[in-house]
């Protein structure tokens, strides 16, 4: 055994000596240098060494990860909690009013959920940097897009979140593209792509801003200030590029169209880009310039306690919606085009929502209740219910609204993109068969 080990020890490549004494040479440089400086020079030197790595690593701090993800939350949570302070001493009823309507005023009613992007902004840190190829580290990504799905789930979904529902992560596929080079600046633009009875999908694409080339920042214009839910400027960002949680979410409205239009041509030039020699990839641009290096796609269900949620209610009840029909005989270029759906012009499922959620008909106590399980005993389209009577006094009336608020052009694309994802999804299934 022992003749066995001393073989296997003497096989290991030894370091060559020119190399051992280019490393001898360094140690006795720093000694000398280091015993050459006075003791209060040395510890000077020490802390500022002490300082540039606490720095550079300050990202990845105990709690950092947290109050990066989580700061709309928090943020959010103080002003109402500020807001029920400065109401205190109101009588009941009319505090009641006053939290219902802060809530309704945060929900983007009339919304094409399609049209909805949301952007997180970051750069790629010497904390979340691969320091042997110098580029971010795949690990970072993940990161990012935590940040950046709970920034677009509290945008999007603001009643939901008060009612204190859970938005679970039940998947994300990565697909690397580009590699992000450090220090450089990137977004990460989140928006939703589809969903099923159970499942919303959503696409997160991590692009950045080439040098010397200017893209069209994606911002309200002239051209496109109709595309958002009211007329109010683009939601200002902080350091991080992280937008106010109370401010409302931008629509983008692009000629070029949206991540969810440009989905399958998208995913199609990902992976024929990664098949070509690393020589002869050439980059994936975006509408506006910007150069595409990873897509990712995560998979989330709504949880109100252990009742899963469709999303397409989840969706109506926020207030996102189809946009209004056409008059007869009028065209989509016409001067007929009826104005969109905003809060005032509200779709038609809007009143029913707030007769649950809305004082003197509804309340948040009642809104939970009807995301717990009251939804099952509305009627489907064969006239059926999923519940048991219980909750039948905070149903509603008039079928599944939610459904039909989704219905036409927006249930068209949330098919055509589910496809896809589904695809994704079950080749990706397959893969846990291979061993």
């Amino acid at each position: 055994m022992a003749s066995s080990v001393d073989n296997a020890l003497t096989r290991i490549p030894t370091i060559p000596t020119t190399r051992m004494q280019d490393v001898q040479k360094l140690v006795r440089t720093l000694q000398a240098l280091l015993n050459g400086l006075p003791l209060a020079r040395l510890l000077s030197l020490v802390k500022l060494c002490t300082f540039l790595l606490l720095l550079v690593n300050a990202g990845s701090f105990p709690f950092a990860w947290h109050l990066r993800v989580f700061w709309p939350v928090i943020v959010t949570r103080i002003r109402f909690l500020l807001l029920r302070v400065a109401i205190l001493f109101k009588p009941p009823a009319e505090r009641k009013r006053i939290l219902a309507e802060h809530v309704e005023k945060l929900c983007p009613v009339g919304a094409n959920p399609f049209e909805l992007v949301t952007i997180y902004k970051r750069w790629a840190s010497i904390d979340d940097a691969d320091m042997f190829g110098m580029h971010l580290s795949n690990s970072s990504y993940a990161k990012a897009l935590d940040s950046a799905r709970l920034r677009i789930m509290w945008k999007a979904f603001p009643a939901w979140g008060v009612s204190r529902g859970v938005i679970a992560l039940g998947a994300t596929h990565y697909h690397f593209i580009r590699e992000i080079p450090l220090f450089a600046r990137y977004e990460v633009r989140i928006s939703i792509v589809s969903w099923d009875s159970k499942w919303m999908y959503l696409i997160a694409r991590y692009v950045t801003r080439p040098k010397g080339r200017r893209g069209t920042k994606i911002s309200t214009t002239t051209s496109n200030r109709n595309a958002l839910l009211h007329s109010q400027p683009p939601p200002d960002t902080n350091s991080n590029g992280d937008s106010s949680p109370y401010d409302t979410p931008t629509l983008i409205h692009q000629a070029d169209g949206t991540a969810s239009d440009n989905l399958e041509k998208t995913l199609g030039e990902a992976l024929a880009a990664t098949r070509e020699a690393t020589s002869t990839r050439r980059p994936i641009l975006e509408p506006d310039g910007s150069v595409l290096h990873c897509i990712a796609v995560s998979q989330v269900c709504f949880k109100q306690g252990r009742i899963s949620v469709p999303p397409a209610l989840a969706l109506a009840c926020d207030g996102f919606s189809k946009p209004p029909p056409l008059p007869c005989g009028s065209d989509v270029g016409s001067h007929k085009v009826p104005p969109r759906y905003s809060p005032s012009n509200p779709p038609p499922h809007w009143p029913k929502v707030q007769e649950i959620r809305v004082p003197p008909t509804g309340s948040m106590v009642n809104f939970k209740r009807f995301l717990a399980g009251g939804w099952k005993e509305v009627p489907g389209a064969d006239g059926s219910v999923e519940g048991t009577g219980d909750t039948a006094g905070i149903a509603g009336s008039g079928g599944r609204w939610w459904e039909e608020a989704l219905s036409g052009p927006i249930e068209e694309k949330r098919r055509k993109n589910l496809e896809i994802v589904e695809a994704l999804k079950a080749n990706l299934e397959e893969v846990r068969k291979i061993y």
